[in-house]
């Protein structure tokens, strides 16, 4: 905007503030609204700027006030727009002004608390806008307030169930409050409408591993990750777990937990993660080995520890701890054990609610394999197996 139509403008807004916004177009104004038109509809903001700036400083009315934020919007003059929109909103809430200036926040990037408040505002005046819904639902879902995120969605559906886009967050709510075959419904309704982007498959698998539907888990998952190109780490960890929860698909995990290992390097807690995957990945291994053959259940276990102690280093946690001592335990490793339970007996960490069996597990085996070993004359048992990869 060139800065003496800046003054002029700001000058005008001044002068006019206890004015009515309802001035009827002179036809000089009017003839400048209609050529400020034929220039919006052919994408020349600039010269439809200029007409709409003149038209309002022959009047001041909400048609030419909205015309002029609108196409600053479209410039990306987004201050400007919202000083416009602040004017129309001065003394009432209207639709069309409340998202024009929603739709600047958004583009500003602006504090999630004013464009909370301007959806708020909005849907009190207009329930039924889709969009808006699907905005404010998807920020509480992403906050894990999916009570507010319901509220919202369950008053547009009252009108209408059909909108996919309202109903995939209703989904989500549903999915955090783990009411998981309704929410199953929703994402599988919006699937069968079309919608096959990684995100929807992402849920769907994640429901129905929830729901104890591993195959189906599995198949979801995998579409999710091919469709993502294999670039998600989130997706690509699902994959990964769903797999090893299946005998059917475990031959694929050690390739799944590669992919993930590569895209989180960065990310500590995420590698724990997958080394966690990896580990109960070499135990479910195992057990298929129990009865034919000790040397492969054996080397499984221990390579399952090996995994375990690697998420370790990257997310040292009480859990972790256990589950070394236990994979011990399987392989009778006692003096391996016996360290890692001692370890979680000297842990500063507090004896919460949470780590509480844990403890109790750690003070249980050490008394037992006290009692075991005085009862077998200190006989201890060692296999001293050595750590290698089982792939097949």
């Amino acid at each position: 905007m060139k800065p003496l139509m800046t003054i002029l403008l700001a000058l005008a807004l001044t002068a006019t503030a206890a004015q009515t916004r309802f001035e009827p177009l002179t036809a000089e104004a009017a003839a400048l609204v209609a050529r400020g038109d034929s220039c919006t509809r052919m994408n020349d903001t600039y010269n439809s700027l200029l007409c709409y700036e003149q038209a309002r400083l022959l009047v001041f009315n909400d048609t030419v006030i909205y015309k002029l934020a609108q196409t600053n919007f479209r410039r990306g003059q987004f201050n400007q727009c919202l000083a416009l929109t602040d004017t129309l909103l001065a003394d009432t809430l209207t639709y069309q002004p409340l998202k024009l200036r929603y739709n600047c926040l958004q583009k500003m990037g602006a504090d999630d608390s004013l464009r909370i408040e301007c959806a708020r505002q909005i849907l009190a005046v207009n329930p039924m806008d889709a969009a808006v819904v699907t905005d404010i639902a998807t920020f509480f879902n992403g906050n894990q307030q999916a009570d507010s995120a319901m509220a919202y969605c369950n008053l547009y559906r009252r009108t209408d169930s059909t909108n996919q886009l309202v109903n995939k967050q209703l989904g989500r709510a549903l999915f955090i409050k783990k009411d998981y075959y309704p929410a199953l419904d929703l994402f599988l309704d919006a699937y069968r409408n079309g919608d096959q982007t990684p995100a929807l498959l992402f849920y769907i698998g994640r429901t129905y591993e929830c729901c104890s539907i591993p195959e189906r888990a599995h198949e979801f998952m995998q579409m999710a990750a091919y469709g993502s190109n294999f670039a998600s780490l989130p997706i690509v960890k699902a994959l990964a777990r769903v797999s090893a929860s299946s005998v059917k698909y475990r031959d694929d995990v050690l390739y799944y937990t590669q992919v993930a290992f590569e895209l989180c390097q960065a990310d500590s807690a995420s590698m724990a993660e997958v080394f966690d995957i990896k580990a109960r990945f070499y135990e479910a291994y195992a057990y298929q080995y129990y009865d034919s053959d000790k040397l492969k259940f054996n080397t499984c276990n221990h390579n399952s520890i090996k995994m375990l102690k690697s998420a370790l280093q990257y997310e040292p946690t009480l859990t972790r701890q256990y589950n070394i001592a236990v994979a011990y335990g399987r392989i009778h490793d006692r003096d391996n054990e016996r360290l890692w339970l001692q370890k979680i007996k000297d842990s500063d960490q507090p004896r919460t609610k949470a780590n509480r069996n844990i403890f109790e597990y750690a003070d249980y085996r050490l008394d037992k394999l006290k009692e075991d070993e005085f009862f077998e004359g200190g006989k201890k048992t060692d296999n001293g197996i050595e750590i290698v990869e089982v792939e097949d």
